[in-house]
């Protein structure tokens, strides 16, 4: 099986041979034995590891009129849109991580501190920082961490990488995003050091938080919610979720058990923070966008060119 050692060496090879030499993906496919589609997935991991890095000295947004009618349509505080790769999920959570990155970039060092949730998307938009200034913030998650193997999308590992880019100052929450039982949530959230952070993170000036689907759940989620319990939120209306709190049409809380059991901010304490960050796309969030939109729980859009125009009533091609 090969390393990551192995394969940073093979894509660093290949960049060179491309970006410093000039061979074409042919050449290149015929000097290393490869095929040009290897060689082109080769190149594009370059990028995405930061062994070859693109600056684009322009800062005209490919989409800037759709990000406009999307401020205008829902007040918000200000719009990113990437474009949209469809089914390949691959490229959409790269695409849609390059934009959040400049997202944060631009929303993080006037912040005090940060509220950062549990998502995949901001887990990418994390990853994609770079040449970041420093910054005094602190950064905290609004909720517990999945339990099991360490997860980049786990509120926790997000608040430290998000600090570590900024320079900031990271915190945890020593508890799970699901407890066992509704009594064992009710005795975590009575723990000194829970209720602090939890304290900590409603007073955050900066919400970063991804959308979730009750169509399509987070790995994160399916391993703590069982299907059961997903139909049960459905059939209660609820379209989508924020870090496990589930919201119905019209963005509020559906009680459940599992509400019962999730050890972070609710709904109000996430829509009490002034500026309010969300990260999503892809068809299984539009419900659920179209809603944390028009009900005020997200304020600032980071989302793909397809789920903008969905939100907008568009048609995609228009976007």
């Amino acid at each position: 099986m090969r390393t990551n050692e192995q394969h940073r060496a093979q894509v660093g090879k290949i960049a060179r041979l491309y970006y410093e030499h000039g061979l074409t993906h042919a050449e290149i496919a015929e000097l290393q034995g490869l095929s040009r589609v290897k060689v082109t997935r080769l190149l594009a991991d370059a990028r995405r590891l930061g062994i070859v890095e693109i600056r684009v000295h322009s800062d005209e947004p490919p989409f800037a009129e759709i990000e406009a009618a999307l401020v205008q349509r829902y007040d918000l505080q200000r719009a990113w849109v990437a474009p949209d790769f469809g089914s390949d999920l691959e490229r959409s959570t790269n695409s849609l991580g390059l934009v959040g990155a400049a997202c944060l970039t631009e929303l993080v060092p006037p912040a005090q501190r940060v509220a950062v949730g549990l998502s995949a998307s901001v887990a990418a938009s994390v990853a994609h920082l770079r040449d970041t200034p420093a910054a005094d913030v602190e950064v905290v998650p609004v909720a517990g961490s999945r339990a099991g193997r360490s997860s980049v999308s786990n509120p926790g590992q997000l608040a430290l990488g998000l600090a570590q880019a900024f320079d900031g100052t990271a915190f945890s929450l020593p508890a799970p995003l699901l407890a066992s039982t509704a009594e064992a949530a009710e005795i975590m959230r009575r723990d000194d050091g829970v209720r602090a952070m939890l304290e900590r993170a409603a007073a955050a000036d900066l919400l970063v938080v991804g959308i979730g689907s009750v169509h399509r759940a987070s790995e994160a989620l399916l391993k703590s919610v069982t299907h059961a319990e997903f139909a049960a939120l459905r059939r209660a209306g609820a379209v989508g979720d924020v870090s496990a709190r589930f919201f119905d049409p019209a963005g509020d809380p559906v009680p459940s058990g599992v509400d019962d059991r999730v050890i972070g901010l609710d709904l109000p304490a996430l829509r009490a923070i002034p500026t309010r960050v969300g990260i999503a796309g892809g068809p299984d969030k539009h419900a659920a966008l179209r809603t944390a939109l028009s009900t005020g729980l997200i304020n600032v859009l980071v989302t793909d060119s397809g789920s903008a125009a969905a939100v907008l009533g568009l048609d995609a091609r228009s976007a």
